[in-house]
């Protein structure tokens, strides 16, 4: 299983005071050199003033200590059916295709040990990191745990992200169940929302969606939908998470 903990670059940097201590923490939490470090893009990491540069350089002081690429080269790991086991760190990781490569690899068992500098904490990266129980090294805690019910709600949601969830059976799969959950105490709160469906295996494409449509829910949007599922809906989900629990 893969070790995950992250930071984002304000706790990181902290005004110009905290890199240097930060970056020990980080060294401490990643193990013995060399360290690995995956870069969006390599011709951003290579131009002058480059922020990426620059974060490697406090993290691995020496040069010997480091390699760098471009996140879309894990994918070879993919194609080649292996594993990297040395620590690797990546850098700032925002667009879909980069933050669904890396959900893949660490849902596939392909990376060892990962620490990611998240760019800010809105972003959805560390959302999907809070959903996989990751270690945020500034605070030295997980985020709670999502309830079991609400994960398989989460899962009926990525069985319908087929087609879509921004309309059609998707969205009135969403809508529905957040009401449902609601009912029972359950918070429409798109993040959490978020996180219940990343952290069964959604992708970032479809979980823009759902934290979209939830957050419009709370707003107070009173969605039209046709009715995906019987009134007792609550209670067939509480029983299969009670069922995935027991196995």
């Amino acid at each position: 299983m893969t070790e995950l903990a992250y930071m984002t670059l304000s706790d990181w940097g902290q005004n110009g005071l905290g890199m240097q201590p930060q970056s020990a923490r980080i060294r401490e939490w990643l193990g013995e050199v060399p360290y690995l470090f995956a870069a969006a893009s390599a011709k951003g990491y290579n131009e002058v003033g480059s922020l990426d540069r620059r974060i490697v350089g406090y993290i691995a002081p020496r040069a010997a200590d480091r390699r760098v690429g471009e996140i879309q080269q894990l994918r070879e790991l993919i194609h080649d059916d292996s594993t990297i086991p040395t620590p690797i760190t990546v850098l700032r990781p925002f667009e879909e295709s980069d933050c669904d490569l890396l959900a893949r690899l660490v849902r596939e068992e392909r990376l060892g040990r990962v620490f990611v500098l998240v760019e800010h904490e809105r972003y959805p990266i560390r959302v999907w990191l809070d959903a996989m129980q990751a270690i945020n090294l500034h605070t030295g805690t997980t985020a709670e745990s999502i309830a079991p019910v609400l994960l398989e709600a989460a899962r009926s949601i990525k069985g319908e992200d087929y087609n879509g969830l921004s309309s059609g059976n998707g969205k009135a799969t969403i809508v529905q169940l957040v009401r449902a959950l609601a009912e029972h105490g359950h918070p429409v709160d798109p993040e959490l929302w978020t996180r219940a469906y990343l952290a069964v295996g959604g992708s970032f494409r479809h979980a823009a969606s759902v934290s979209r449509l939830v957050t419009e829910m709370r707003q107070g949007t009173r969605h039209r939908v046709k009715d995906h599922y019987r009134p007792e809906i609550y209670d067939i989900l509480l029983e299969r998470a009670e069922g995935s629990e027991l196995n």
